[in-house]
């Protein structure tokens, strides 16, 4: 992606079979989760794809495909996209940064973030959540997850595995101000507790948000 540096691709790489293993089924101890990609998948039916920005291993395109979605699986990790390969083959897949996404103006009806943003710079964030408003449609959606909280958390060893991977935890009052400062108009801001022995102990926080015509 020309202009940006690619910092934690090589880790996501290495990591990506072992990550799919371990994250491909997560979402069925995640009620929440569901019903909010449910929702997207309902608000999006029959207008237009979604763009699951930092797809991972695909689980979460899955799910959508599986409520009647129309999904496009992106993501900045080759290795990932692979494994969303696997997991979701009725999407299809492309490299993507989403700085720089590779989609037209307005061709989307739906974007997807789920823990994805949180790997961004904060002087950067901003122009990702204008890159999603560039590319939605007039009443498109976008609906980004995030960990709750002030804190950077580098992680070098998954599972075993190398990696040098941040991990930004962010308030839900600045997704949403920022989102805003893009031109989104905020739905839903929604945050809840972690679900005990399903994912990281981090509390989790969810902006709905939809592009004004």
């Amino acid at each position: 992606m020309a202009g940006f540096e690619n910092p934690f691709g090589a880790s996501y790489d290495r990591v990506a079979p072992a990550y799919a293993a371990r994250i491909a089924d997560e979402l069925r101890g995640k009620p929440l989760d569901r019903l909010l990609l449910s929702r997207l998948a309902d608000d999006t039916r029959g207008i237009g794809p979604i763009g699951d920005v930092g797809c991972g291993p695909g689980h979460v395109a899955r799910y959508l495909s599986s409520a009647g979605a129309e999904v496009i699986a992106s993501d900045i990790s080759p290795g990932m996209l692979r494994e969303a390969g696997v997991i979701a083959p009725i999407a299809p897949r492309t490299a993507a940064d989403m700085r720089q996404l590779p989609f037209a103006d307005h061709s989307l009806a739906g974007v997807c973030a789920f823990y994805a943003v949180i790997h961004i710079l904060p002087d950067e964030r901003p122009h990702v959540f204008r890159e999603f408003h560039r590319v939605l449609r007039a009443g498109g959606v976008a609906l980004v997850a995030f960990h709750i909280g002030d804190e950077v958390r580098r992680l070098e060893d998954w599972w075993g595995i190398a990696v040098s991977v941040d991990f930004r935890f962010l308030r839900t009052e600045v997704i949403s101000a920022e989102m805003g400062a893009a031109g989104f108009v905020i739905e839903d801001e929604i945050e809840r507790a972690p679900y005990s022995g399903v994912e990281h102990p981090s509390r989790r926080g969810y902006v709905y948000a939809r592009r004004t015509p």
